[in-house]
């Protein structure tokens, strides 16, 4: 049976993780980190190291660095992207009614790692102090944090739970 592809994933990030409700990186931070895109393999990243095959999506590059990732329904989710440091990124979503968060590893434009971050397995006292407004034990809105970028370099992450591997460039 296959998986979900990594658009409806990132779906299933925002419960338990960090969301808002307007974007808190602006287009002019977002970053070619997939290049040009292309067609893409996902695999889910399974507890015991081992991969499972997922569904393959397109991610299409847009006008200020948004892309389009495009799942094998033809669903969009716009999403950019924006760095932290060396091969990490903070990949911005746009769901349904809010924006939802992952770090991503990049291996050049031909490989990333999706990296959840959980509101639960964080500092409660670091939440508070970056201005974090938790709504419940799982989910915590982060429109009042006043630097983004330095949030997300300083959060625990979980292991990485999709990978993406370009199989077809533009």
């Amino acid at each position: 049976m296959r998986r979900i592809a990594l658009v409806a994933m990132l779906s299933a990030l925002l419960s338990g993780c960090f969301a808002s409700d307007k974007p808190v990186f602006s287009a002019e931070t977002a970053v070619m980190a997939l290049g040009e895109g292309g067609k893409y393999a996902t695999f889910e990243q399974l507890a015991d190291g081992k991969e499972e095959p997922g569904d393959t999506i397109e991610v299409r590059l847009g006008a200020n660095n948004v892309y389009d990732f495009i799942d094998e329904k033809g669903d969009v989710t716009p999403v950019t992207i924006h760095p932290l440091s060396g091969d990490e990124h903070v990949l911005q979503a746009k769901m349904k009614s809010a924006y939802g968060y992952a770090v991503i590893r990049t291996s050049g434009p031909t490989e990333a790692l999706v990296i959840p971050v959980e509101c639960n397995k964080q500092d409660e006292a670091m939440l508070q102090a970056l201005g974090v407004v938790r709504l419940d034990r799982f989910e915590c809105r982060i429109d009042k944090v006043a630097d983004p970028a330095a949030f997300f370099a300083a959060v625990k992450r979980s292991r990485a739970v999709s990978r993406m591997v370009l199989t077809s460039p533009k």
